[in-house]
């Protein structure tokens, strides 16, 4: 069920699914930790970064409108399951791999337009990763306005929308002038994209939600300082 599952959406955005392997831990037996991984082949003045620059550069959210589903997804994953795990359905994330598809195709267009100067996936904390790591890598800060992401669910915090871990959604950092280039080729390709804030001098994530600022979090206690956990391990007898 892992391989077919993997190879199932890499089969709808034209990635095989070429091998798969499957063994076991009893440790894991409570909670399978499952890898995946995907290779492919560029050259290097393609590859794209993710650190935010450019005082005023435009922030641009991409992809498919941020839900309710996947929040606390990282953390769920590396919990423990019990019978009470039902009630936590929402922690997983559901994919669109058609949206995924198109989402691809478009970002490789803009990519070659030069249009923009960063971008980074909203994968594990979502927004709330994407935006802190560019800002942090950048040395510079990140202003959003909650109420211009795109959302499909009614009356969602801005807790929510910041943790969402819905699926097929990117950030771009845009250089200056260029935004109407990157809206025409999402456009094109049928994939919303929408400006949700700028670039910031001062080094900190600043939220505004319904005219009222809600966050401001510093970022080198967010990205810099966060704990380092140091987890009890032992080396498998095999090895």
């Amino acid at each position: 069920n892992v391989v077919a599952g993997i190879a199932g959406y890499g089969n709808c955005i034209g990635v095989p699914t070429v091998g798969g392997e499957v063994c076991f831990d009893e440790c894991y037996t409570g909670n399978p930790l499952v890898n995946a991984m995907g290779v492919g082949i560029l050259r290097h003045d393609q590859l794209q970064h993710g650190r935010a620059e450019g005082i005023g550069n435009s922030v641009i959210y991409v992809g498919a409108a941020t839900g309710r589903d996947g929040i606390h997804g990282a953390t769920f994953a590396s919990e423990e399951l019990n019978e009470e795990s039902d009630a936590k359905r929402p922690a997983v994330q559901v994919g669109d791999p058609f949206m995924g598809k198109l989402l691809i195709e478009a970002c490789l267009e803009v990519y070659e337009s030069g249009a923009i100067y960063s971008v980074q996936d909203m994968g594990a904390a979502g927004l709330t990763c994407s935006s802190t790591e560019m800002s942090d890598k950048g040395g510079v800060g990140m202003e959003l306005n909650l109420n211009l992401v795109p959302q499909r669910a009614e009356n969602m915090s801005a807790y929510e929308i910041m943790l969402s871990e819905s699926q097929e959604r990117m950030l771009f950092v845009t250089n200056p002038g260029r935004e109407e280039e990157v809206f025409a080729i999402f456009k094109k390709w049928d994939v919303p994209a929408v400006t949700v804030g700028h670039v910031i001098e001062e080094q900190v994530l600043r939220l505004k939600h319904h005219g009222e600022k809600v966050a401001e979090l510093p970022l080198n206690t967010v990205c810099g300082a966060s704990p380092v956990y140091q987890r009890e391990s032992k080396m498998p007898q095999e090895v």
